[in-house]
């Protein structure tokens, strides 16, 4: 079971984002896209797990300018510091 919070290491729940390195992912058409860094996104979840995992932080991250199409990734502790795939905007 996870504990959500609302905030962490400087990220909010529905905080708007930029990658800082290629991000790959299907939108909910399973198209599959590469992201190159620099793309916009937002902060969906921040959670708490109990395992190997720490902290994982969800990110939407839009495809287009457009915002219809996106993907979601999430990255935990086990990647190593959040500050190296997500810059606060």
């Amino acid at each position: 079971m996870a504990e959500r919070l609302a905030q962490w290491r400087g990220l909010t729940r529905g905080q708007k984002v930029k990658t800082l390195e290629v991000t790959k992912g299907a939108d909910h058409e399973d198209i599959e896209h590469t992201m190159q860094p620099g793309a916009d996104g937002v902060v969906d979840n921040i959670d708490r797990y109990d395992n190997d995992q720490g902290v994982v932080v969800t990110v939407v991250i839009w495809v287009d300018s457009t915002r219809e199409r996106s993907i979601v990734n999430a990255y935990d502790e086990l990647d190593g510091p959040i500050e190296n795939f997500l810059e606060a905007i």
